[in-house]
């Protein structure tokens, strides 16, 4: 949409708070426009938290927030998304595009939307989730509609995510750009006394491995609780965590549990080189690493014996460590 001015109005419909974030991001650095209207999805509440926070720092100019509600059935005539493997996307892709849409990141999985928009034997789907027939012909006829776009130069991807030359390459070649996210309005803003870790503590960045039934809970359970017994911990669970991995946390000596639901990203930006964060392989490792570069933040492959034996290889391959990974000290802790 375009004022009387001339502005470009861009709506962003996100469903998550890292989601928020890249869209916020992609305004800011002039990638969306000169308006930008935020559209969160009803129903998540880290997201009601997120947006709350966001808020507080101070919003980039032209930006507007409305009050969380259902998915857009009109794409209009800018649209951004974050989740490129949604249903309700994929419905509006199908039913009413938009002229023009950008693709923003969720997480690792954009390298499987990429690999799906490049390839023609990749779904549109997550691999881990098990699709209904229905479910399949919607997510084929959103990608026969994301690759005509991508023909018609009406589709642009925005990601923070080093992505291999391979796929770089074949973007190229289809003619779809693919911009980088730096992050570069979150470094900028003034250090929040919020969550603050003391250097004296390791934060570890918690999993949804475990409820999503991706990994096995003991293991990595122990694993969690030998970092702990070598000093003490800050266990950041992640939003989707349940009881089966924070109540055997919770009472175990020298691990603090913060159920954080402001983004690490947002929370952890002020970090030094006197800080040191661990985790399983996670989209937080990667954009952490450009927000607080001076910071020891260690990610860690996960030994084969925790993955549960129906996580298809796709899946398990979404989930590989960016760059070397430490293998030997988290594998020493693995059990079946």
């Amino acid at each position: 949409m375009t004022d009387v001015a001339g502005t470009v109005t861009v709506q962003a419909w996100v469903e998550s708070p890292f989601q928020l974030l890249g869209a916020l991001e992609a305004h800011a650095s002039g990638r969306l426009g000169g308006r930008l209207v935020v559209l969160p999805r009803k129903g998540v509440e880290p997201l009601v938290t997120a947006v709350a926070e966001v808020t507080r720092l101070g919003l980039p100019s032209g930006v507007t927030i409305h009050l969380p509600s259902g998915a857009p059935r009109r794409g209009g005539e800018h649209l951004a998304v974050g989740d490129a493997f949604s249903g309700a996307v994929h419905r509006m892709l199908v039913q009413a595009p938009p002229r023009r849409l950008v693709l923003l990141d969720d997480g690792r999985a954009t390298r499987r939307v990429m690999n799906a928009l490049l390839n023609d034997d990749v779904p549109l789907v997550r691999p881990h989730v098990k699709q209904t027939a229905h479910r399949n012909v919607l997510a084929r006829m959103a990608k026969l509609r994301l690759r005509r776009m991508i023909a018609q130069q009406r589709l642009r991807v925005i990601t923070a995510l080093d992505l291999p030359a391979e796929v770089l390459r074949s973007a190229a070649a289809l003619g779809l750009p693919i911009e980088r996210n730096d992050f570069s309005w979150l470094r900028s803003l003034p250090e929040t006394d919020h969550e603050k870790t003391g250097p004296d503590k390791t934060v570890v960045l918690g999993t949804s491995m475990v409820a999503n039934r991706l990994i096995k809970a003991q293991p990595y359970l122990a694993w969690v609780r030998s970092l702990a017994d070598k000093g003490p911990v800050v266990y950041r669970a992640h939003r989707r965590e349940n009881a089966s991995t924070l109540s055997p946390l919770t009472n175990y000596p020298g691990i603090d549990v913060v159920r954080g639901l402001i983004p690490a990203e947002v929370s952890l930006r002020g970090m030094t080189e006197g800080h040191r964060v661990v985790s399983l392989p996670s989209t937080a490792v990667s954009t952490l690493r450009l927000i607080a570069p001076q910071a020891d933040i260690r990610e860690f492959a996960v030994p084969p014996q925790w993955w549960m034996p129906d996580v298809p290889e796709a899946a398990r391959q979404v989930l590989v460590p960016d760059g070397d990974a430490d293998f030997l000290e988290i594998a020493q802790h693995s059990s079946t």
